[in-house]
């Protein structure tokens, strides 16, 4: 019997994207003394818990005060909607996820950070691809964020290989099928060839392409682990850590928790290697933004903050804190990373291909539920692919219609 290696795939690029606000410490404003305090609003990650643990050492080098609050996902992006709404500068530092951009711009919720990020040399904006530099700008071109976490031969040779290790008695390959099924259904969409919609907001996904997609996911599923349909990111990484599991598709930004040797079963037995390759070659860009609330009472040291945490001085502590790496050029090349992080050189994006990222459209939310309850329906098998995929693009239509144009 051949053994066959572990691949963890480092799909998509899972980044985190600052969006701040006020003085550049290159700027004339740098020299602003710092005082009062700063109130950050962070969801649940490895990504907050890395930012927290630089708070005491900017503490101490500023005087200002850092107060944190945690609010789990599915009650973040609404409860910051409401607190802009009431504009009672509750926060000065707000993480949300890239997906709620669109409705967060349209609502005017965060400040623009261009002047200041343009005249950083501290951030060095110019050290990420073009792709990345663009990660957090609305429609109209202001960008709200800054890179904080980023990605990852053939759809045929991956089921091959899965299906070959699930013959063999093990588990094949494991993809978030649950809550997130919707970011992997998209990335599949968009390799296989497809879209979501056109550029007249006309829904798509009952394109062959699409449907081809959702075929070939219920076929992922088949060779995937007991409790696969509801698994989220954090059990697809913790069951391939600790489970007997061909492979793994999953964000860069997962990577920190191989580190942990309390979670990694499979230390030494596992490598990292590109997402596949489809009709597309794409990538996708998704993950968290974190910005400053147009209502902030202290931009000035919000800024200084996160230029601090996210700066090139900071770029490899923080990596080491055990945060996925932003996807900086300086980081990436740096040869001394690369025994614990061997996925690094695979977050610079080549050229030839096409990044795509969560949709910036205001109805977002109602087009992702409607998403994930079509394509579940699909997996376990209580609806035909083609049957869910024209059912999905009707009700796409009436969704899609209510986006402010």
């Amino acid at each position: 019997m051949i053994k066959l290696k572990r691949v963890q795939s480092i799909a998509a690029v899972c980044v985190l994207a600052l969006g701040l606000s006020a003085c550049s410490s290159s700027g004339s404003d740098s020299d602003k003394a710092l005082s009062g305090e700063l109130n950050l609003f962070l969801i649940p990650s490895p990504s907050s818990t890395s930012i927290q643990s630089f708070i005491p050492e900017f503490e101490e080098k500023t005087g200002v005060k850092v107060n944190v609050s945690e609010t789990p996902y599915g009650e973040a992006h609404q409860k910051q909607l409401l607190s802009y709404k009431q504009k009672a500068g509750a926060y000065d530092i707000a993480q949300f996820d890239n997906s709620f951009l669109a409705p967060f711009c349209q609502a005017k919720a965060m400040t623009a950070i261009d002047k200041w990020v343009k005249d950083s040399a501290e951030y060095d904006i110019n050290d990420f691809s073009k792709g990345q530099q663009d990660y957090g700008k609305c429609a109209n071109g202001e960008t709200f964020g800054l890179t904080l976490s980023k990605p990852a031969t053939t759809w045929d040779e991956w089921y091959s290989n899965a299906k070959k290790v699930a013959d063999s008695g093990a588990s094949g390959q494991l993809i978030g099928f649950g809550p997130n099924v919707s970011w992997w259904w998209m990335t599949m969409v968009w390799s296989f060839g497809g879209e979501l919609y056109d550029e007249n907001l006309n829904p798509t996904v009952n394109s062959p392409e699409a449907i081809a997609a959702v075929d070939y996911m219920k076929k992922l599923l088949a060779v995937s682990p007991k409790g696969a349909i509801t698994a989220n990111g954090d059990e697809v990484t913790s069951k391939f850590l600790g489970e007997n599991i061909g492979a793994m598709l999953n964000y860069s930004g997962y990577y920190g928790m191989a580190l942990d040797p309390a979670i990694n079963k499979n230390v030494g037995k596992f490598a990292t290697a590109p997402m596949p390759k489809g009709a597309s070659d794409i990538t996708h860009l998704a993950g968290w933004n974190i910005g400053i609330p147009a209502d902030a009472k202290n931009p000035d040291a919000a800024w200084a903050f996160l230029e601090f945490v996210l700066g090139k001085t900071n770029a490899k502590a923080y990596l080491e804190s055990g945060a996925a790496a932003i996807g900086r050029k300086s980081i990436i090349s740096d040869a001394s990373l690369l025994g614990k992080n061997p996925y690094l050189p695979q977050l610079e994006i080549p050229a030839s291909s096409r990044i795509e990222r969560y949709p910036q459209i205001a109805v977002w939310p109602e087009f992702e539920a409607a998403a994930i309850d079509a394509v579940t329906k699909v997996l376990t098998g209580k609806t035909a692919s083609k049957a869910a995929m024209d059912a999905l693009n009707t009700k796409l239509k009436s969704i899609l219609a209510n986006e402010p144009r």
